[in-house]
């Protein structure tokens, strides 16, 4: 599977929708919130990484 910036970006936004949808549960006090926020968060972590590490690999091939 080849990374694209689409995916990562969506990757990306899938997170912050997790997120936002945690801060919700937890406002309603309903079960399963923390879970959503680690989720989202390792998410939003995992897309952040990924997209340094292409970026990063573009500017090694232009040197």
């Amino acid at each position: 599977m080849k990374l694209t910036y689409r995916l990562l970006i969506m990757l990306l936004l899938l997170g912050m929708v997790l997120v936002l949808l945690a801060a919700f549960f937890r406002s309603q006090r309903y079960p399963g919130g923390d879970g959503l926020l680690l989720t989202g968060l390792a998410l939003q972590l995992l897309a952040a990484v990924l997209v340094f590490w292409k970026f990063a690999g573009r500017l090694r091939k232009r040197q």
